[in-house]
């Protein structure tokens, strides 16, 4: 089991946009020599709290900064690109990285962002199933041309990325139709934050079926994406992160989460979080992480605890947290 980053770097009130991602990239060169895995970045357009859009600008940022960590994006909304641009700016991060790079994409789920890009809505699954097999072809060093949303002739992605076989291509999914456009077109699905063992049970099912179904083996990675927080104690840790959890699912993610409840004491809070994010001391937190790779077959989680309401020094705090977990994991 491996432990890896995700950041979308928001910003509270209080804070600087420009403070936040010196601090995280600060952060992320520590991470690498602390035995942290990766490092994905998210992108969502136009909100208030200044989720930053250009995933691969921060990726690129960190590869400067690190040696080993694996490096890349969770997700780029991919029908909100030109595929070719994508495919580019993946090569590129390989490049960059010396190898370590992984795109993760998705299909996207806020309306606004598409109106404010010119796409159709309600078309957007149309055009990211085109556009995953056109990057995956231009990544694999084809010509590829395209006549759907995005029409082209002749491109091709050069330099070509370090890894022969390209870079490997994580999709993001929700629902159950994503799920099984992740196991048909992806090599690995990134199990999304917020949902519960049993659901996350039931969709590996299907995902796993569907691979099986349509003559494709098994997926070698098995990444989770999760919120979590690690300090001395269960109860400190809940304490330092309940005002980013706040924020995420009581704001940001609020329409994907009808349960979450409306009186979000700490209690409550607790109660409807279980089984849904990694928040705890180190033995907690690694005894949670064994369970799901043991019930689920995760090989790596990506967690994230840098969210608006977390102050910069328990961020910190929790970054030494996780380190103490890997420990754990490792011994």
């Amino acid at each position: 089991m491996r432990i890896g980053l995700h950041y979308s770097f928001q910003v509270g009130p209080d804070e600087s946009g420009h403070r936040v991602v010196e601090r995280g990239l600060r952060d992320i060169a520590a991470a690498d020599a602390r035995g942290f895995s990766s490092v994905l970045f998210a992108e969502h357009h136009f909100l208030d709290d200044g989720w930053l859009p250009r995933p691969m600008l921060l990726a690129s940022a960190a590869a400067a900064v690190t040696t080993r960590m694996r490096i890349g994006t969770d997700i780029v909304i991919l029908a909100l690109h030109h595929p070719v641009a994508v495919a580019e700016e993946a090569a590129v991060l390989d490049l960059m990285s010396g190898g370590r790079a992984i795109l993760g994409v998705g299909l996207g789920w806020v309306e606004a962002e598409f109106d404010g890009f010119g796409v159709p809505y309600r078309r957007r699954a149309r055009i990211y199933q085109e556009s995953i097999g056109q990057v995956r072809r231009l990544l694999a060093g084809e010509v590829v041309d395209g006549d759907g949303h995005y029409t082209f002739r002749g491109a091709r992605v050069r330099p070509l990325p370090v890894n022969p076989a390209g870079v490997p291509l994580w999709l993001g999914a929700l629902e159950d139709p994503g799920v099984r456009r992740a196991a048909a077109s992806g090599d690995a699905w990134v199990m999304p934050p917020g949902h519960s063992l049993d659901r996350l049970h039931r969709q590996l099912a299907l995902f796993r079926a569907d691979r099986e179904a349509a003559g494709l083996p098994p997926v070698l990675e098995q990444p989770l994406r999760r919120e979590g927080f690690v300090a001395e104690t269960d109860e400190r840790a809940w304490e330092l992160f309940a005002p980013g959890l706040r924020h995420e699912y009581g704001t940001v993610y609020r329409p994907l989460h009808p349960t979450y409840p409306d009186d979000d004491s700490l209690d409550n809070l607790r109660r409807w979080a279980d089984g849904r994010f990694l928040v705890g001391s180190p033995e907690t937190v690694a005894a949670d992480l064994r369970r799901y790779e043991s019930e689920l077959g995760v090989t790596e989680c990506l967690v994230r605890f840098q969210l608006p309401g977390v102050s910069a020094e328990a961020v910190g705090d929790a970054l030494d947290g996780f380190a103490d977990t890997i420990a754990l994991l490792d011994a």
